[in-house]
């Protein structure tokens, strides 16, 4: 069987020998337009919390022509849990246009200059096929173009080094250098394929970090596949250069070629891969939800079971290799490589656990293809949790997942679950779009009033798709709300509190204009109390109680969301407070439980309040951070995480 040609759509009749460079691709059915089109009546999908207590609060690129999981590998739906206080009403309104689809999710991202980007890749197995890592720039997701500089950038120290053919540093790479080239006559042109797949931007230096999805020594088995595994990278130049530093989750499992003592029967397993980043202001760590796969060797072998994982790392330790751990068996306690870890299942009916039992894991010993081992209950079936991308809903008060519908025929609902508490990763199907259906490989979602951030939405979002979209089209979003009767309340709406830092700083409306400060305690005004009012999808609008003016930064200036920009006040306008004057209140939490303490999230900027007793930056908003910027940092400048984690203390009588 010849090897299938990587492509970024499941089941594509043809498959696309490369990948559009930055122009918009066709959508088959009907074209979505700029301001959406009707998808009929919105349709709502209401879930019977399956919540209760363990959701109540105080109150972040897979192959193409994939076969899809033999039917034993298919499960039932998930099944709600107990019926319980909360419910959940999945609201599903218009389509939109999305054209620039590609073969990983699209990773949004904040330069400390206030420029937005998003980044995606692709790398296509035939010798001539393309391999790129594209980057785009706009005010917003819907403004952004393919950005020439960085995307058609070339090493300047190596001209075979480069983000639009990135064939030599897929090869040279950590992960390139283990790899063996693929068999005579194989249709895989290279040992190695990487894809940048989700950045981050380090407060400390302003370098870009990634972390690389690899797919790697083609065939190992005689089969039509290869291996996975997931490094990360550095730029220290804004994405014109990367350089591969090392691995970070890699297989439990040896990745070597036709090493029958590790897999000694006729499966083997796939790998790590199809990293999906969330960064958390809440807990400080970097959250990866990753896949593996299982598959038959031999002629004809391919993936049969798709299983899902996660691993973290503390942000303050940079992605370094030795920072991750994989969840495994309910703990934390697995390094990143090499490490054990758990099948990831939902918590309902058919697990209290939210992962498969460590002894009906995938064992290479066990006897048997996938599909047999699979109905013998030997090996789990394809999880509904599969390469799930993640974001915090603060109208919900939860974390809301998507994942890859097991159903792979397109006719399946986009379910959603959700957790309170990402430190034990138990997750419970909330509801699902009914008769909106999908086979997406590639999805994330995006807040609907700044249109740049998918770290933390508000009632009304976008959930985005590329490839295997409604109606087979290539590409769209929906506009989606998921309602409660339980919504979020972190604080008190109406009330007036007062906001202090660690370090005992007070965020003050200066005198005599519209600028803010930050005040001792002790010497504390009526200028240093806020009213903070709900505005009904889970962000607030924060007003001065001496003055009534709202807190905010400017909406209208992208430089206003760079690194250290001085919030100001300033009157709602006529429709009501911008999106740089609404905040998200973030509670804090150690140990997946809510500390006492709060970060204030501007809505525009994604950057939170601190606080100082520098004169320089007495009041400002600032890129999240759980650890202290060392002395002299030329772009950290000081910092510390006492300056930005708040408490909220009500005002007598308020």
């Amino acid at each position: 069987m010849p090897v299938p040609q990587r492509c970024a759509r499941p089941r594509d009749q043809v498959c696309r020998s490369g990948v559009s460079h930055g122009e918009e691709l066709p959508q088959s059915g009907s074209a979505p337009h700029d301001e959406g089109v009707p998808v009929s009546a919105p349709r709502k999908r209401k879930a019977v919390a399956l919540v209760a207590a363990a959701l109540t609060i105080a109150g972040g690129g897979a192959l193409a022509n994939a076969a899809e999981p033999s039917s034993a590998a298919k499960p039932a739906a998930a099944k709600p849990a107990a019926a319980a206080a909360a419910e959940y009403t999945v609201n599903v309104g218009e389509k939109g246009s999305w054209t620039h689809p590609d073969d990983t999710p699209a990773g949004t991202y904040i330069d400390k200059d206030g420029t937005f980007y998003f980044q995606q890749a692709h790398a296509l197995y035939g010798a001539s096929d393309k391999r790129q890592w594209d980057f785009f720039t706009g005010k917003d997701f819907d403004s952004a173009k393919r950005s020439a500089e960085i995307s058609d950038a070339v090493n300047p120290a190596n001209d075979k080094d480069r983000n639009n053919d990135t064939t030599w540093r897929c090869n040279n790479s950590v992960t390139g250098k283990e790899s063996t080239d693929p068999p005579a006559g194989s249709s895989y042109a290279h040992r190695n394929y990487c894809d940048l797949a989700g950045v981050w931007v380090d407060p400390d230096s302003g370098d870009w970090y990634g972390l690389v999805h690899n797919e790697f020594t083609p065939q190992p088995f005689g089969d039509g596949l290869h291996y996975d595994a997931i490094d990360y990278a550095v730029s220290k130049d804004k994405g014109k250069t990367w350089d591969i530093k090392d691995h970070v989750l890699t297989s439990p499992y040896s990745t070597k070629r036709d090493d029958s003592a590790a897999f000694p029967e006729k499966t083997y397993h796939y790998g790590d891969g199809d990293p999906r980043l969330y960064v958390d202001t809440a807990s400080g760590y970097f959250y990866v939800y990753y896949g593996s796969r299982i598959v038959d060797k031999g002629k004809g072998g391919s993936w049969k079971a798709f299983h899902a994982h996660v691993a973290r790392a503390p942000i303050s330790e940079k992605m370094a290799p030795d920072s991750w751990q994989k969840w495994y068996d309910g703990k934390w306690s697995e390094p990143g490589k090499g490490g054990k870890e758990s099948n990831m299942v939902p918590v309902g009916a058919d697990s209290s656990t939210g992962y498969t039992p460590v002894d009906k894991e995938y064992d290479p010993a066990n006897t048997g293809t996938v599909t047999e081992q699979v109905e013998a209950g030997k090996t789990p079936p394809t999880s509904p949790l599969f390469v799930m991308d993640i974001t915090y809903n603060a109208h919900l008060g939860l974390y809301i997942g998507e994942p890859q519908a097991v159903d792979q025929s397109g006719k399946a609902p986009q379910q959603f679950y959700a957790t309170d508490d990402l430190s034990k990763q138990q997750w419970k199907l909330i509801g699902d779009t009914g008769s909106y259906t999908n086979a997406s490989w590639y999805r994330w979602f995006l807040d609907s009033k700044n249109k740049t951030s998918s770290a933390i939405v508000g009632k009304d979002f976008r959930s985005y798709c590329s490839f295997g979209c409604s109606g087979d089209s290539a590409s769209e979003y929906i506009n989606l709300s998921i309602d409660t009767n339980s919504p979020a309340a972190p604080i008190t709406s109406g009330k007036t509190y007062r906001v202090a830092n660690g370090d005992g700083r007070v965020l003050a409306q200066a005198n005599g204009g519209s600028g803010t400060t930050s005040v001792d305690s002790a010497a504390a005004s009526g200028r240093a109390a806020w009213t903070f009012t709900s505005n009904g999808d889970g962000s607030y609008r924060v007003a001065n109680s001496a003055t009534g003016k709202l807190l905010g930064v400017d909406s209208a200036s992208t430089g206003s969301r760079a690194w250290g920009t001085k919030p100001t006040v300033a009157a709602a306008g006529k429709k009501g407070p911008s999106v740089g004057q609404q905040w998200f209140v973030v509670p804090g939490t150690s140990d997946g439980k809510p500390n006492g303490t709060f970060r204030l999230v501007n809505r525009y900027s994604g950057l939170v309040v601190g606080l100082s007793d520098d004169s320089g930056r007495a009041a400002e908003t600032t890129p999240g951070r759980t650890w202290d910027a060392a002395a002299g940092n030329s772009v950290g400048g000081g910092r510390t995480a006492a300056e930005q984690t708040l408490t909220l203390t009500p005002e007598d009588g308020s």
